[in-house]
């Protein structure tokens, strides 16, 4: 990712595990871990709303992280234009539509693939969930847990598993019916299967797996946990943010005032609580309870695009 060092940076969908190098966290859900690895992780400041409609001024961040999130969105076109209208650059990331089929993630609601183009550029090609059987089961849940010589292998072909995708200015995005992937053509398949990694990551992710096969159930849990550790630079958590600086009113894009318990806006006087430290900038606020599965508040969102109405 290129991020400079003095760049203000957003993670949208920082869950469990947020990008190091992010100043501010947002995310919908503080205690519903339903579609996420774990407990949601505070160490800097967060933000709770909607990423179909953030609560941001125009161009506030320098660069935006929205890691493994637009597979999850109603809108995901609506999620591209807040993340161009909020930052000036930025980064998504998502499993790609192979990993869909091998791992079967219920709960996401689009295939994500990533068209490159060396002259028009890399464009995003999404297209929806519906009706997919799951083929395998839990097998490669298990095999990457309990196979380390398969999880080196997800970790050296990252094109087969993970779409990544920077962009500047402009996110390219299309929705279409159907897949794009093409298992046919030699070319997507050799960039695809090639190994993505220098000889001293090779050597040392074949010692690592090496010892996570051999070492004791301890051993094993102390890799697991080295692995799973990120540095982060010494400013990145250090950084003071004022939030009226950044902040605006979801609902009609105006200024804000950060009270002690409340976020009020100054143009349409609308206010947002403050709860357990953090502002909540939803438009409505029962949308930070995650609706059953098929109840008519699940159908009303996805219908109106993330927003109730």
């Amino acid at each position: 990712m290129k991020i400079g060092p003095n760049d203000l940076v957003l993670d949208v969908g920082s869950g469990h595990n947020p990008n190091p190098r992010s100043d501010v966290l947002c995310d919908r859900y503080i205690e519903d871990d339903t579609e996420r690895g774990g407990a949601i992780q505070v160490d800097r400041p967060l933000i709770v709303a909607d990423a179909h409609n953030l609560p941001f001024k125009d161009k506030a961040f320098d660069y935006v992280i929205a890691s493994h999130i637009i597979e999850h969105m109603d809108d995901p076109v609506r999620f591209c234009q807040e993340l161009t209208r909020v930052s000036k650059r930025g980064f998504i990331a998502s499993p790609t539509e192979l990993a869909e089929h091998m791992f079967y993630w219920s709960f996401h609601k689009w295939y994500v693939n990533k068209e490159v183009s060396p002259v028009k550029g890399d464009k995003l090609i999404l297209h929806p969930k519906v009706n997919v059987p799951n083929i395998f089961g839990e097998l490669f849940d298990y095999l990457y847990e309990y196979n380390p010589w398969f999880a080196r292998f997800h970790r050296s072909v990252p094109d087969m598993f993970w779409m990544e995708y920077e962009w500047d200015s402009v996110i390219n995005i299309e929705i279409r019916d159907c897949s794009p992937l093409n298992l046919e053509d030699p070319r997507a398949l050799k960039r695809m299967v090639v190994p993505r990694e220098s000889l001293l990551t090779s050597l040392k992710r074949s010692v690592m797996t090496l010892l996570d096969e051999f070492l004791p159930k301890a051993g094993h849990t102390l890799i697991t946990r080295l692995r799973r550790q990120k540095r982060s630079p010494r400013f990145a958590h250090a950084r003071k943010i004022n939030l009226e600086s950044i902040l605006a009113c979801p609902a009609c894009g105006g200024d804000v005032k950060v009270l002690r318990d409340a976020v009020k806006c100054a143009n349409c006087n609308r206010v947002y609580p403050i709860e357990h430290g953090f502002p909540m900038m939803l438009l409505d606020q029962e949308m930070r309870h995650r609706p059953e599965n098929g109840s008519p508040a699940t159908r009303e969102v996805a219908a109106t695009g993330g927003v109730r109405t």
